[in-house]
C-alpha cells in the first residue's frame, strides 16, 4: 500500500509537535544529528509494527511443505528470528517446519521474503553490495555506522558481495549459454542509430599474482545537438563488463551485452580498440560487419615511439616529425605515413628493427585507420570510453594502495561494480531476494 498525503501530513505534524515539547538543542549540527538518530529509531519502530502484521499465523502455509531435499517438511510451530534491515534489527515470529529426512528446518515465510539463514534483509544486502561496489569495505563500515547506525563488519560485507556477485555472474553465464548453446533469443527494446563496442585489458593483483582483467563497454553514439561545436558522437547509455577470463569467454559475454544494447536493431556498429590481437580476433568473430577503428591515440603513440628511435629521446626534429605525421593520420589516413617510412633509410640496426616493426604494425592495421572518413561521419576515433572503463571499473576499486584480492573476491566485486555503473541497481535488488 502507499501512504496518503493526508496521513503523511499527520505523521509529520505529530513528530514535529513531539520535538517541540520534548527536545531542546543549541546548534544546527546538534539538531541535525539528533533528528537522524530519532529518525532511525522511528523507522525501526514502524518497521517492527508493520512486520507484526506479517508474522505469526499469517505465515502459516499448511501442515506440510516441500523441503529442498524433495521430502515433506512438517509444521512444528512458530519460531522467532532476527532480521537486520536498513531500518535496524527487528524480530518476527513465523511458521517453522522440520524435515525428518534431511533434518533441516524450513520457514515458508523466509523463502517468500527472500531471506537466507543469515540475518540480513534483501534490501540491506542490495544496499551494502552497491556501496561496496563504489567504496572500500572500510569506508562502507564507517558510512553505515554514521548514516544508518548499522554495524556490519568488513568480513560480512565481503560475504554479501561474494554472494551477490556470484548470483550476478551466474545469471550472466546462464544468458550467455542460453543464447550460444540453446538458441534462446535475446530481446532488446533499444534502437540505437550507431552502437559502439570497445574492449581493453588492465592489470590487477588477484590470487597471489598480477593478472589481466578484460574490460569492455557498449554504448550508443548520440549525435551532438544542432549548432553544437562538437562534431563527433557522444557516449550514451553505457553498459560495462569486466572479467578475469579467456578472450573467447569475454567475447561471448561482450556480444551478449551488445545484444542487450540493441545490436540487432542498430543501423551501424563500430568497434574501437588498440593493437592487441585478441581484440580484433573477437571483433571479427562477433562483429564481422562492424566498422573497426584502431584507436587514433594508440596509433599516435607508435608514431612518437618511432620518432624517438629514429631521432633520439627528446629531439626537437623528432617531435616535429611525429606531430606532423599524427596530424596527417587524421587528415590522410595511414598511406602518407607508410610512404614516408618506406623512403626512410635507417642508420643503425636498432633503427632498422624499429622501422620493420612499425611498418608491420601500420600495414596490419591500415584498413582500421581511415580516420578522415570516420571523422567526416562524426564517429569517435579514440578508445577513451574503454580506457576510462579500465580505470573506473578496475583501477579505482581493485588497484588502490596495498589491495590484494582472492579470485572469488575480484570476480564478485567486478560483477557488482559493472552492474552498478551500468545502472542495473534494480537487477541487484531482484537478485538480493533470490534463494
Amino acid at each position: 500500500m502507499s501512504i496518503t498525503l493526508e496521513n503523511e501530513k499527520i505523521l509529520q505534524e505529530t513528530a514535529a509537535e513531539w520535538c517541540r515539547q520534548n527536545v531542546s538543542v543549541d546548534t544546527l549540527s546538534e539538531a541535525e544529528q539528533l533528528a537522524m538518530e530519532l529518525g532511525r529509531k522511528m523507522s525501526q519502530a514502524m518497521l517492527s509494527a508493520m512486520a507484526e502484521q506479517m508474522d505469526g499465523k499469517e505465515t502459516y502455509q499448511g501442515s506440510g511443505i516441500e523441503c529442498q531435499c524433495g521430502s515433506d517438511a512438517r509444521f512444528v510451530g512458530y519460531r522467532g528470528r532476527w532480521v537486520r534491515t536498513l531500518c535496524g534489527d527487528i524480530r518476527v515470529e513465523r511458521a517453522y517446519c522440520h524435515c525428518k529426512e534431511c533434518h533441516k528446518g524450513v520457514s515458508p515465510w523466509d523463502r517468500i521474503q527472500g531471506l537466507t539463514e543469515r540475518i540480513w534483509s534483501p534490501g540491506l544486502k542490495a544496499f551494502v553490495a552497491e556501496m561496496c561496489a563504489r567504496l572500500t569495505y572500510a569506508e562502507v563500515s564507517k558510512l553505515l555506522g554514521r548514516v544508518l547506525g548499522i554495524g556490519i563488519e568488513e568480513s560480512s560485507q565481503q560475504e554479501i558481495v561474494i554472494s551477490m556477485g556470484s548470483r550476478l555472474r551466474a545469471e550472466e553465464s546462464e544468458r550467455v549459454e542460453g543464447y550460444f548453446d540453446r538458441d534462446e533469443a535475446i530481446v532488446s527494446e533499444e534502437t540505437p542509430h550507431r552502437l559502439y563496442v570497445s574492449m581493453d585489458a588492465a592489470k590487477a593483483h588477484t590470487g597471489g599474482a598480477w593478472h589481466d582483467i578484460k574490460a569492455g563497454v557498449v554504448f550508443e553514439g548520440k549525435r551532438p545537438a544542432q549548432g553544437c561545436e562538437r562534431k563527433t558522437d557522444e557516449l550514451e547509455k553505457p553498459r560495462y563488463i569486466a572479467a578475469q577470463e579467456t578472450s573467447e569467454e569475454f567475447g561471448r559475454r561482450l556480444y551478449l551485452r551488445a545484444l542487450e544494447s540493441g545490436l540487432e536493431q542498430a543501423k551501424q556498429v563500430v568497434v574501437i580498440g588498440d593493437g592487441a590481437e585478441w581484440i580484433w580476433n573477437e571483433a571479427d568473430m562477433h562483429f564481422p560487419k562492424s566498422i573497426k577503428i584502431l584507436d587514433y591515440y594508440h596509433a599516435c603513440e607508435h608514431v612518437h615511439g618511432l620518432a624517438r628511435a629514429l631521432y633520439g629521446e627528446g629531439n626537437a626534429n623528432g617531435k616535429r616529425w611525429a606531430k606532423m605525421h599524427c596530424e596527417k593520420l587524421k587528415t590522410d589516413g595511414s598511406e602518407s605515413l607508410l610512404r614516408a617510412l618506406k623512403r626512410r633509410k635507417p642508420k643503425t640496426e636498432e633503427q632498422r628493427e624499429a622501422l620493420r616493426l612499425e611498418v608491420g604494425y601500420f600495414k596490419r592495421h591500415r584498413r582500421r585507420m581511415n580516420y578522415p572518413k570516420y571523422v567526416a561521419n562524426g564517429m569517435m576515433i579514440g578508445s577513451g570510453p574503454v580506457e576510462a572503463a579500465c580505470k573506473v571499473v578496475v583501477g579505482q576499486r581493485l588497484k588502490q594502495a596495498g589491495m590484494r584480492w582472492s579470485v572469488a573476491g575480484a570476480v564478485a566485486i567486478l560483477a557488482v561494480r559493472t552492474a552498478v555503473l551500468s545502472g542495473e541497481t534494480e537487477r541487484i535488488q531482484r537478485l538480493a531476494r533470490a534463494q
